[in-house]
């Protein structure tokens, strides 16, 4: 009896070891064959460093520079305590920095999570040398955006910032890792696929202590194509001077081809400060800041009414259907009656008799009240989107708006109202609703300046080693008759003693241009120029825009004035 039970718990011990077995080495495999190898061999991964940006004549703006971070590999630590000590020395890291780093590696125990970014160099030496005593702790190299210039064109290249979980589970797809850094705004997310490099690493293998025995493979990385510009780094600089501390924008363009030369847009903000450590507080003031808006790009997705620059559309749509001549005239009171509502002009007393060139020379409304009641709101409309407004001008930049270029039907959609005549008055100088962005009035103004041809602005000519292909400008259909007396206004304003953009001439340089005073319910008007030089053959075209400026005669002309001043002084002109 004795014997019988013995044998009985030999067999059930027997077949508890033949079920443990079972389990640990059948089911259990993959599990811990995966231990064993993380435990025995690490991946460092290299990144791909991300393309340099430079100018058009090949200077730097945008470049990538090592950093190094300090990380912890929760399964190597050994000696806790004097890990501690060594990061506290070292990183003047306090202990509850230290133990909430702990507990976070210990969800992923064989992978390296980061302790400290981009410390300086002679601390990862120290560091590195110090762990061949105290295990557990390793350094990893990065590859860190550096904007050289730091406020320079920080509307052009955008900035970047590190994915997120949501969007990991997308971009994993893609070769992104946690805590790759990926282009939101400008041309850093325009050319993100071109500028991103691609990440390599090396497999290795360690001791126990975590100490690297030998390298068992190595993937190079490569990096990034590079991005030269159109932008001119002097022209870039001067029209950033000039703009100060005003809120506003200047674009400058080459018209023949659509190169951009400088694009500024005020308040501006530093894009190191989306990748340096320790700057989360500036980010999130910048991004907060509701009243200077430093983060928007005015240039090309600040909304506002053109005023009077608008009339160039106006007077060429006019000429166009025959609703004037050139030698029409209009009689300038000081306002315009239509109905019961009277409309002024902005010269108390007026203006007297008027034609088309000294209207746009004078920009007096009433002569483009008739202009546009003669012309009707249908035409209007026709020839505002003919000039490329109501749409994006297709700038290679993200965020790009498209405005507003209104008419009956727009109306009745987003207003349930219908389209009445004194809108019309108002739409024909620049007013009402009526919404554009700086960069469409400079595609306005190339237009004149390209002899009736509209051309689509760019800032990138080569990705990589590959040229990018010429812009070249399309014509809108205007007679050469049309072009030809709306560029003679120009040319009036500019260079008559009586016109309203004479502060924009400049000695040695034909300019041509038209002035903007918007008006504005949120307070001061919005002050605008527009033009080109030189008048004969332009090579330059430009637009500055001041929000809240006061009169477009004013700043407007004299800023348009220092930065033809300079493409002159550069060889531009």
């Amino acid at each position: 009896m004795r014997d019988r039970f013995l044998i009985s718990a030999l067999s059930f011990l027997f077949v508890l070891i033949i079920i443990g077995l079972f389990y640990n080495q059948i089911l259990m495999y993959g599990y811990y064959a995966k231990l064993s190898r993380n435990n025995s061999i690490r991946v460092i991964p290299i990144e791909g460093p991300r393309g340099n940006i430079f100018d058009r004549t090949g200077q730097p703006l945008v470049t990538s520079r090592l950093s190094f971070d300090a990380a912890i590999i929760y399964q190597e630590i050994g000696d806790r305590k004097k890990l501690m000590s060594l990061l506290s020395d070292q990183l003047g890291l306090s202990g509850a920095q230290i133990m909430d780093a702990f507990e976070k590696a210990s969800g992923r125990s064989y992978e390296p999570v980061t302790i400290a970014e981009d410390i300086p160099k002679e601390k990862a030496l120290a560091l590195e040398e110090a762990g061949f005593d105290v295990s557990g702790i390793v350094i990893e190299t990065r590859s860190r955006r550096n904007y050289l210039h730091k406020h320079f064109g920080s509307h052009i290249f955008g900035y970047l910032s590190e994915v997120t979980d949501n969007e990991l589970e997308t971009l994993k797809d893609y070769g992104y890792r946690m805590k790759d850094l990926i282009g939101r705004a400008g041309l850093e997310k325009y050319y993100e696929s071109a500028l991103r490099g691609v990440d390599g690493g090396t497999q290795i293998e360690v001791d126990s202590r975590g100490h690297q025995t030998r390298v068992l493979g190595l993937k190079e990385p490569a990096s990034g194509q590079d991005l030269q510009l159109t932008i001119d780094f002097s022209m870039q600089i001067a029209c950033d001077k000039l703009l100060g501390d005003r809120k506003g924008a200047i674009v400058v363009m080459d018209p023949r081809n659509g190169d951009i030369l400088a694009l500024a847009s005020h308040p501006t903000f530093d894009p190191n400060v989306f990748v340096e450590r320790g700057t989360s507080e500036e980010r999130m003031k910048l991004l907060n800041d509701k009243t200077g808006r430093p983060m928007s790009n005015k240039a090309i997705s600040g909304l506002y009414p053109p005023g009077s620059v608008f009339k160039i559309v106006t007077s060429s749509a006019a000429l166009e259907q025959n609703k004037i001549t050139r030698y029409t005239r209009f009689f300038c009171p000081g306002f315009y009656k239509l109905g019961h509502s009277q409309f002024n002009c902005w010269k108390d007393g007026g203006h007297g008799s008027q034609n088309v060139v000294e209207g746009i020379k004078n920009s007096c409304n009433v002569f483009f009240y008739n202009t546009g009641r003669a012309l009707g709101v249908d035409r209007l409309e026709s020839y505002t989107k003919l000039f490329g407004y109501g749409k994006p001008t297709g700038i290679d930049l993200t965020d790009e708006v498209g405005g507003i270029a209104p008419g009956r039907e727009w109306k009745l959609f987003h207003k349930r109202g219908i389209w009445y005549e004194g809108e019309t008055l108002n739409y024909a100088i620049g007013q009402g609703y009526l919404s554009v962005t700086p960069i469409q009035v400079l595609e306005m103004a190339a237009v004149m300046a390209n002899n009736g041809n509209l051309v689509r602005p760019r800032l990138v000519r080569r990705v990589g080693s590959s040229d990018l292909p010429n812009q070249k400008p399309k014509s809108i259909g205007l007679k050469d008759e049309t072009v030809q007396v709306v560029r003679m206004g120009l040319f009036e304003a500019v260079n008559n003693e009586s016109g309203t953009a004479k502060r924009a001439k400049l000695e040695g340089a034909t300019v041509a241009g038209k002035t903007g005073t918007a008006q504005n319910p949120q307070g001061r008007t919005h002050a605008w120029f527009c033009g080109f030089a030189p008048y004969n053959d332009p090579k330059v075209c430009l637009v500055v825009f001041l929000e809240h400026g006061g009169k477009g005669g004013l700043e407007p002309a004299e800023i348009a004035r220092g930065i033809f001043a300079e493409a002159k002084q550069r060889g531009y002109l």
